[in-house]
């Protein structure tokens, strides 16, 4: 499993997109999440700009892995103009992310709505993400999704994974599994296992296990080193193999409890790359 770095942590202090490109390949790491959104978002790049961000994503050596597609909106609503300007951000993103040469999008499948029921929200959701599957077998993509640990979110546990990616029923919608997600609503080792042959792609953070604080891995209680033992040795790079793309475990930090310490994006990155490498043999550069 290679290790990869998300950009969230850059957009949120205010930083560019190419800033944490530079700072990303600085520590040696090669593979890439891109934030969709602010920093990443398509309509911040003009054909110029674009054309020079690939390059300067190809002489930095750096692979982008996923583009996360963090949407405005509720893909399971009834309201079919949000729907539609939904989908055509995804389209957006789908662009952008075969310009950049990415072999994945992550998406959010939805959330719980207070005007309709449950199951409604639910195939909303499972219509949608056909929807999506369709249009990036166009781009030549994949897709995958989260769990969110929210009491509103339509996945909150690997088994809505689970039973999310089986009533899609499509070839190229995998699971992206964050383990500081899983440790807050209590998924053990079992699951990670059994979620494993379905999972693409990590996020790697840390917590409490109460807090959704997103801090250093390392310096939390999440069993961040166990979690990726379950998940790597029980299918998922046996899938990715299959794909013909590379396992990545990302460091998704989205300025947490560290923020206190004044650490920039830079240095929390690089604190979690030390502890993962130290401690996680499955992972390397």
């Amino acid at each position: 499993m290679k290790l990869g770095a998300g950009t969230y942590a850059w957009s949120a202090a205010g930083q560019s997109l190419q800033a944490a490109l530079e700072d990303i390949a600085s520590i040696g790491i090669r593979h890439v999440d891109i934030l969709g959104i602010d920093h990443g978002h398509p309509s911040m790049f003009t054909s110029s700009q674009l054309h020079d961000l690939v390059k300067l994503i190809d002489d930095l050596g750096l692979q982008i892995s996923s583009i996360l597609a963090l949407y405005d909106g509720n893909m399971a609503t009834d309201n079919q103009m949000e729907r539609q300007s939904i989908f055509t951000y995804l389209h957006d993103i789908m662009e952008f992310s075969a310009m950049l040469g990415a072999d994945q999008i992550l998406y959010k499948p939805g959330d719980k709505m207070i005007d309709i029921p449950y199951q409604q929200a639910w195939d909303n959701s499972i219509a949608f993400t056909g929807k999506i599957s369709e249009l990036a077998r166009h781009y030549n993509l994949l897709i995958t999704f989260e769990l969110v640990p929210r009491p509103f979110a339509l996945v909150q546990t690997i088994s809505d994974m689970d039973r999310m990616i089986r009533e899609a029923c499509r070839d190229n919608v995998f699971a992206n599994i964050d383990l500081g997600h899983i440790a807050l609503v209590r998924d053990g080792i079992d699951e990670c296992a059994k979620i494993a042959s379905k999972t693409i792609h990590l996020h790697l953070n840390d917590n409490d296990t109460y807090n959704h604080t997103n801090d250093i891995v390392g310096t939390g209680k999440a069993p961040i080193g166990a979690y990726v033992e379950a998940i790597a040795t029980n299918g998922a790079e046996d899938l990715c193999r299959r794909l013909g793309i590379p396992c990545v475990a990302g460091i998704e930090i989205e300025l947490g409890e560290h923020s206190k310490e004044n650490l920039s994006p830079l240095d929390i990155t690089r604190m979690s790359r030390d502890y993962v490498l130290a401690n996680i043999p499955s992972i390397t550069l």
